[in-house]
């Protein structure tokens, strides 16, 4: 068991796991920096979020595709579609296990929002892997 773990530890799947963590982490502070530089020139929360998200998308889509799953052949606007396809699918998704948890089932909202957390970063790079950044297995 202990060299199985080592294997893994040390395989390219683990890197790539590592690195879309990495992509995440900088995403939200991305995220999180736009959000506060816009708020600070006065834009309203509806369009500094909605601009912010964007951003994040983008940044997220871009370093994924190069960084974390080095997926430099295929169509673009192909990868790109199907990113957009993921990543909004799964933010509905979390709503409704949020409120599945949360509302429903009257769990800690601190435990509903992590469980969608874990859900969509686990799911996410399954489906980044698998099916939007296909072409390097």
């Amino acid at each position: 068991m202990k060299n199985a773990v080592m294997r893994f530890l040390h395989s390219p799947e683990f890197g790539r796991m590592v690195r879309y963590g990495m992509v995440g982490i900088l995403n939200t502070a991305l995220f999180a920096l736009c959000s506060w530089g816009l708020s600070r020139f006065g834009w309203h929360y509806a369009l500094y979020t909605f601009l912010s998200y964007g951003i994040a998308i983008l940044f997220s889509f871009v370093m994924n595709r190069f960084f974390t799953f080095q997926a430099k052949a295929g169509g673009v606007g192909t990868m790109f579609g199907r990113f957009l396809l993921v990543t909004f699918s799964l933010l509905g998704a979390v709503q409704g296990i949020q409120y599945l948890l949360i509302d429903v089932l009257a769990l800690r909202e601190l435990y509903g929002v992590g469980i969608g957390m874990v859900f969509y970063t686990g799911l996410g790079y399954v489906l980044n892997r698998l099916w939007v950044f296909q072409q390097n297995p």
